[in-house]
């Protein structure tokens, strides 16, 4: 499928900087009908109020380009939306996955928002391939929940549940339009950040780490962080994951809420 195919499969409306619906393509005609003039809003999620009133993205309030889903009234949409560069125009596609729960769980882990790990392993060898042919760094965060065993015995598995929610929210929080965010196993996730060396990581581990440390909760919430940087030493994306995974492990032998850098295989070191 071709760049006319998908512009063609996929819908597509145009918005002026009123939310007026001003044009849409003959996807969207065929899915929303006459809706022009109408507030894009109301038109394509029926709200009575522009989306980011309720903490919904929108390319209007923000300016930005990016890709989400959104859940309302039981209906779950793929939502992708930015603004031209010219002419104060924005635009929005979006299509309703409600009923593709199989799909979207293939995409997402349904507990914290973030990728699934099934979506992480084309992903992981596309940066790895541009490291090895482009020398084009990248960086991984192995971000582990301290004492999640701990939270559900004394607390419950619900509260445990909304601790890795907290971790994924402040994750996705510091995140650039670029990386990519994992729930990677039960209280482990893992960070991807492209075109990034070990030093800008730990700036991004420092972030999300603070963000964990102010969040209000029954409980203390702290992480562990191992950190690897793409090495010529890699022989494949796992020697990456494996470093990262033991840079974690340094991390947790020095205490809970530590940051842990990989320097090679078999050295590493912390941050403060």
């Amino acid at each position: 499928m071709g760049v006319k195919d998908l512009e063609k499969f996929l819908p597509l409306v145009l918005i002026n900087k009123n939310y007026v619906i001003t044009s849409l393509n003959e996807t969207g005609k065929a899915m929303l009908g006459d809706v022009v003039g109408k507030k894009c809003y109301n038109a394509l999620y029926n709200l009575d109020k522009p989306c980011s009133e309720y903490n919904i993205g929108c390319p209007i309030a923000t300016g930005r380009e990016d890709v989400d889903t959104v859940t309302m009234d039981f209906e779950v949409y793929l939502r992708a939306y930015g603004k031209l560069p010219v002419g104060g125009i924005y635009w929005e596609s979006m299509i309703n996955i409600t009923n593709l729960s199989a799909i979207r769980s293939g995409i997402f882990d349904t507990l914290t928002g973030l990728h699934s790990r099934s979506f992480l392993s084309g992903i992981l060898e596309k940066f790895f391939h541009m490291w090895k042919r482009y020398k084009e760094n990248f960086s991984v965060l192995f971000v582990d929940l301290d004492d999640l065993k701990g939270i559900n015995e004394e607390y419950g598995r619900l509260t445990g549940d909304e601790a890795l929610k907290k971790v994924g929210q402040c994750i996705a929080l510091y995140l650039r339009k670029a990386d990519i965010g994992v729930r990677y196993r039960e209280d482990d996730f893992l960070v991807v950040l492209p075109k990034t060396k070990k030093e800008e990581a730990v700036k991004a581990a420092k972030r999300i780490q603070e963000c964990i440390a102010s969040l209000p909760f029954v409980t203390r919430l702290s992480i562990s962080i191992g950190i690897a940087e793409s090495s010529g030493e890699d022989k494949k994306v796992e020697n990456l994951l494996q470093r990262a995974e033991k840079a974690l492990d340094y991390a947790k032998s020095r205490g809970k809420g530590k940051i842990a850098v990989a320097r090679s295989t078999k050295e590493f070191y912390t941050v403060e």
